[in-house]
């Protein structure tokens, strides 16, 4: 009896994956949830574990090769399985089916450890470390990093996992043992050492990068994008924040975006048009308010969804902006981190922004643009006081949405942000 090993979809946007390494060959036996290899999709790399025990009996993919979701890429098997021909597999990339995939069994095949940086391409792949006399070593990326990071010598490490394969928790062991004596930070210096040098040199987009620029084209050139801007008056929601956060002696504290993100979601409620995709034959307003942040990281941009923020508290939603943040910071996201959301917000305000247009991500029909509070004179019953002005710029889809209505659900948002109390008793 044998199984099919497939390149997973991860993601409503991902098309194929790069396999960067395979941790088994042809011939090792796997056990259920084993990693064998790592792949490169447009959200992150990502360890493929096996879904099955088993031999593996054929490899058709190999190392390097960008291979269609949904496709075949490996057997497990029986010692005397014979796979299927190579060939049946690789003629796909000629016509790349249409695949719908489903769940593979009681648990899924692979997990999802984002990166935070991924620009330096010697740094995937093949990758060999100081010491080990360019062999291949058995690591996870997680370990890998923090290794690069550090400049660690690879031969100084011990395995604990399946293999021998050296996990995240033995290099924190090292690290946490090592003498005051640093060792030389080799990645470090060849970073510095390249940076130094400017060439023409044509540098190969990241998946992640690749796919931001193909979907953010797509909605440019596909949704005709309209911007309503309006000033809110942050004053009272600054007392609001800092008397939560004085009060409050955990590390949890609310932050400016946790109350947009807790308006949003009200005023989602009462403007469903607003919470939605558009599609082939027309609007859909999701149920449920799923709202996206967008987070930068130096490869590019990643978007977790805070699920149903409309009905969490203040709190609820700063604790799982938190560890959304953290989670991809770490590359421990799940694709459930980074799907179903419904509407988007882009929040710029800690780089001093005074004001932006951020493009639709598409199937939705709108992004919200949130800038830096600013301290300037505003009138107020004649006279002319001190305020503290932030600037929110909503991007609509004109196919989906009208002036009328995003005029309305903006003026909701400006109306919860300024009278804040309100997002702390709903």
């Amino acid at each position: 009896m044998s199984s099919e090993i497939v390149m997973p979809k991860l993601s409503d946007t991902m098309e194929d994956g790069k396999i960067l390494r395979w941790l088994k060959k042809e011939g090792d036996y796997t056990t259920k949830g084993e990693v064998i290899a790592e792949i490169e999709t447009d959200k992150a790399d990502m360890e493929l574990e096996a879904f099955s025990s088993g031999i593996l009996s054929k490899i058709f993919f190999q190392e390097g090769e960008t291979v269609p979701v949904g496709v075949v890429i490996a057997v497990l098997g029986e010692k005397d399985v014979v796979a299927s021909a190579p060939e049946k597999a690789k003629a796909v990339l000629e016509k790349p089916p249409v695949v719908v995939v489903g769940d593979t069994g009681d648990e899924p095949c692979c997990t999802v450890p984002l990166k935070e940086e991924e620009e330096e391409k010697e740094l995937k792949g093949k990758k060999t470390f100081p010491g080990n006399k360019g062999e291949k070593l058995k690591i996870s990326p997680a370990a890998r990093k923090i290794v690069e990071q550090e400049g660690i010598n690879a031969v100084h490490l011990e395995g604990s996992g399946p293999g021998g394969r050296i996990v995240k928790e033995d290099v924190e062991k090292y690290l946490k043992s090592r003498s005051e004596k640093e060792e030389p930070r080799t990645v470090e210096l060849k970073a510095e050492k390249r940076d130094a040098v400017i060439t023409d040199e044509l540098i190969e987009l990241t998946k992640i990068r690749a796919s931001i620029g193909k979907r953010m084209t797509q909605s440019k050139q596909t949704i005709p994008h309209f911007y309503v801007t309006r000033e809110v008056n942050m004053g009272e929601a600054v007392k609001l924040i800092d008397a939560l956060n004085q009060r409050d002696e955990s590390d949890e504290k609310v932050t400016y975006n946790d109350l947009v993100i807790k308006a949003c979601g009200l005023a989602l409620r009462e403007h469903p048009q607003l919470n939605g995709f558009f599609e082939q034959k027309g609007p859909v307003f999701k149920q449920e308010i799923n709202i996206g942040l967008v987070v930068a990281l130096k490869v590019g941009l990643l978007v977790p969804i805070v699920k149903n923020a409309d009905k969490l508290t203040l709190k609820e939603i700063s604790i799982t902006a938190k560890g959304l943040r953290e989670r991809i910071l770490k590359r421990e996201s799940t694709p459930d981190d980074l799907t179903g959301g419904t509407f988007t917000i882009s929040n710029m305000g800690m780089f001093g922004v005074d004001e932006f247009s951020a493009i639709i991500n598409p199937p939705q029909v709108a992004i919200m643009a949130v800038a830096a509070i600013r301290d300037i004179p505003v009138i107020k019953e004649g006279k002319v006081q001190p305020g503290k002005i932030m600037k929110i710029t909503l991007s609509a889809d004109h196919r989906a949405l009208d002036g009328l209505i995003v005029a309305r659900f903006l003026q909701k948002v400006k109306e919860l942000l300024e009278n804040p109390i309100t997002l702390v008793l709903q």
